[in-house]
């Protein structure tokens, strides 16, 4: 008697059967090719598996699936860090704008207060990056010309 093959049909089914979210095993098909099949050969759209298949693949290569990194890249993390910060330091500076065409006793004392939180928590963060010598030359012009404009506003540092 044969054994009768088991296919799981959908994505929810094959990620079910993994015990695994839907959203990790598509990336395990992308990054570490779990055997997947999708009828007539289209690049999306409805997907399945045999039992068999994802059973070998699990058992040949148990380590991969668990050594998927946990956290990004080092050096991703420090360019979206670093763009992070770029973008705070233009916002300080748009503050310190504001702040410096105010009227308003308030409205310069609110912007200039908001200008100050943002440079300082750029300086705190920028401690924990590794930023290129073009990352670290930008934001320190940005932070420099914050500096300025705040202390013009009566900051001191």
């Amino acid at each position: 008697m044969s054994a009768q093959l088991e296919i799981f049909s959908g994505w929810k089914e094959v990620a079910n059967y993994l015990g695994k979210g839907v959203r990790t095993v598509q990336r395990y098909e992308h990054q570490l090719a779990l055997p997947i099949h999708r009828p007539a050969g289209k690049p999306a759209g409805s997907v399945i598996a045999t039992k068999k298949e994802l059973d070998d693949w699990v058992n040949a290569s148990p380590t991969q699936v668990d050594s998927m990194p946990k956290c990004w890249p080092t050096e991703r993390t420090n360019r979206i860090g670093a763009e992070f910060l770029q973008v705070d330091a233009e916002i300080a500076l748009t503050f310190c704008g504001i702040a410096l065409t105010a009227t308003n006793n308030e409205k310069r004392s609110s912007a200039s207060h908001t200008a100050r939180k943002a440079y300082d928590t750029i300086m705190r963060l920028r401690k924990g990056l590794n930023l290129t010598d073009a990352q670290r030359g930008k934001l320190d012009t940005n932070l420099q010309r914050v500096k300025s404009e705040l202390q013009s506003l009566g900051q001191s540092f």
